[in-house]
C-alpha cells in the first residue's frame, strides 16, 4: 500500500467522524464524496521471451582437401642378356634305347617273338618262311600294315622266333621313348636328342651300347622316315 492510498483513507475516516459528532450534537451532516480508492492494477509479471536462435546450424564443409597422388612407377625394360644359352646335353645312349614300343607292346633284339605276335596292329600280318641257316627250326619275317612295321627272327628247334631285326616305316606318329617321331622329327632334332652317333651315313644315323646291337635312324632327305633295331652277330 502506497502513501497516496494511506492519505486518502485517512482523510476518509475523518470525514466520517467529522460527520458523526456532527450528528451527534445535532449538526447538519455535510456529505462529503471520498475519491474513490483507485487500486492500483495489478501488476503482471514481465514474461522475457527469448528469440529463438535464427543463426544458420555451422555447416561442416566435405573435404576438398585432394587425396596424395600415388606414382606408379615407371616399366623398366630388361636389356637382352648377352649371356649365350646354354643347352642340356642329351643323356648318353643307353641299353634302354634298344626298345621300340609299338602298339603298347615293348619289341626289342634277341627276345622272343612268338607270345607278342598277334598283340601288335590287330594281329593282322604277311608271313613269309625260310630255312634256318642255325639252330634248326625257320626263319621267319613278319610284315603288318604293308610292311609299317617289319619283324624278321631266327627261328629254334623248340619253336621259338628269336627278333634280330625290327624296322618300322612309314607308320605316322610313331614315337621313340626319348620322343623322336616319324614323319615330324628333324635329322638335327634327332642329333640333339641322342646325341653323338656310333655311326653315320648318308640316309642314316646309328647308335650302339657294345657295337652289336644298334639302332638306327633313316631318313627321307632331312625328316625323320623309320626307325630299326639290328643285332649285328646275325648278319
Amino acid at each position: 500500500m502506497n502513501k497516496l492510498t494511506i492519505k486518502k483513507i485517512t482523510a476518509v475516516m475523518l470525514a466520517a467522524l467529522t460527520a458523526f459528532c456532527l450528528t451527534a450534537c445535532g449538526g447538519t451532516p455535510v456529505t462529503t464524496t471520498a475519491e474513490p480508492v483507485s487500486t492500483p492494477a495489478q501488476t503482471q509479471p514481465i514474461v522475457i521471451t527469448t528469440a529463438a536462435d535464427t543463426t544458420p546450424a555451422e555447416t561442416t564443409a566435405p573435404d576438398t582437401t585432394a587425396a596424395p597422388e600415388t606414382t606408379v612407377p615407371e616399366e623398366t625394360t630388361e636389356a637382352p642378356s648377352t649371356e649365350p644359352e646354354t643347352t642340356e646335353a642329351p643323356e648318353p645312349f643307353g641299353e634302354e634305347d634298344l626298345v621300340l614300343v609299338v602298339d603298347g607292346v615293348e619289341l626289342s633284339l634277341r627276345m622272343d617273338f612268338v607270345p607278342v605276335k598277334d598283340q601288335i596292329l590287330g594281329g593282322n600280318y604277311d608271313e613269309q618262311v625260310g630255312q634256318a641257316c642255325v639252330g634248326g627250326g625257320n626263319d621267319r619275317a613278319y610284315y603288318y600294315d604293308g610292311e609299317a612295321v617289319s619283324v624278321y627272327t631266327v627261328g629254334s628247334a623248340s619253336g621259338e622266333q628269336t627278333i634280330y631285326d625290327i624296322y618300322i616305316t612309314l607308320l605316322k606318329g610313331f614315337t621313340t621313348q626319348k620322343g623322336a617321331v616319324i614323319g615330324e622329327t628333324t635329322r638335327d632334332e634327332v642329333l640333339a636328342i641322342y646325341g653323338e652317333p656310333y655311326s653315320t651315313f648318308p640316309a642314316s644315323e646309328r647308335y650302339s651300347v657294345d657295337g652289336n646291337l644298334e639302332l638306327i635312324f633313316g631318313f627321307d632327305g632331312e625328316i625323320l622316315s623309320s626307325v630299326g633295331l639290328h643285332d649285328n652277330e646275325v648278319q
